[in-house]
C-alpha cells in the first residue's frame, strides 16, 4: 500500500510561551513591583528602627513623656507610632537630628518634631515641639501657643521702619 499523497501533515503544537502568556505576563509585572515594594518598605523600616536607636530619639521621647502638658492632652502612657519621617547624621561624637514622629496616647494622637545636635557625644536640643489636639506644646520651654492664624504674618516678619529722608 503507498501513502496518500493528499494527507495532511500532523498539526504542530503551539510554543510553551503561546500556551502560558495568560499567567506569565501578570506575573511578570507583578513579582518585580512586589520586589520594589517590599525594599521600599523595607528600607523604611529599618531607617525607622535606625531613628528609634538613636540617643537623639529616646532623648526627645523621654522628655516629651515626662512634660504633662503632652501627657494632659494625649494621655499616658504615650508610645511613637506609625509614619516617622526625617533624618540623623552621626559622625563619631558629633551629628544632627531633623525628624518628625507620630505620638499615640489613651486621648488622642499627635505628633513630635525635633531638631537637635550632637557635640561631644552629648544632644543639644533646639526643638522639641509636640502638635497634640490644636496646639503647639513646646517641651523645651514647657509652654503650649496656638498656632498663628493662616492669614497673618509670622511674628518675625515685621516690616522694617521707614527711611528717613536726608536733611541736606
Amino acid at each position: 500500500m503507498t501513502p496518500n499523497a493528499n494527507a495532511e501533515p500532523p498539526m504542530q503544537q503551539p510554543g510553551w510561551f503561546s500556551r502560558n502568556w495568560k499567567w506569565l505576563l501578570p506575573v511578570g509585572c507583578v513579582v518585580p513591583l512586589m520586589c520594589c515594594g517590599v525594599f521600599g518598605l523595607g528600607t523604611y523600616f529599618a531607617a525607622s528602627k535606625m531613628i528609634e536607636g538613636s540617643g537623639a530619639f529616646a532623648e526627645a521621647f523621654a522628655k516629651a513623656s515626662q512634660n504633662e502638658e503632652v501627657t494632659a492632652a494625649l494621655g499616658a502612657p504615650i508610645t511613637p507610632g506609625f509614619g516617622m519621617s526625617g533624618e540623623i547624621k552621626q559622625n563619631n561624637d558629633h551629628g544632627t537630628a531633623d525628624f518628625t514622629v507620630p505620638l499615640k496616647g489613651s486621648k488622642g494622637s499627635g505628633s513630635m518634631h525635633v531638631v537637635a545636635r550632637q557635640r561631644g557625644g552629648v544632644w543639644q536640643f533646639e526643638t522639641i515641639d509636640v502638635e497634640a489636639g490644636g496646639k503647639t506644646i513646646n517641651v523645651l520651654a514647657g509652654s503650649a501657643k496656638e498656632p498663628p492664624p493662616e492669614n497673618d504674618p509670622p511674628p518675625d516678619a515685621e516690616e522694617p521702619p521707614p527711611e528717613e529722608p536726608d536733611g541736606d
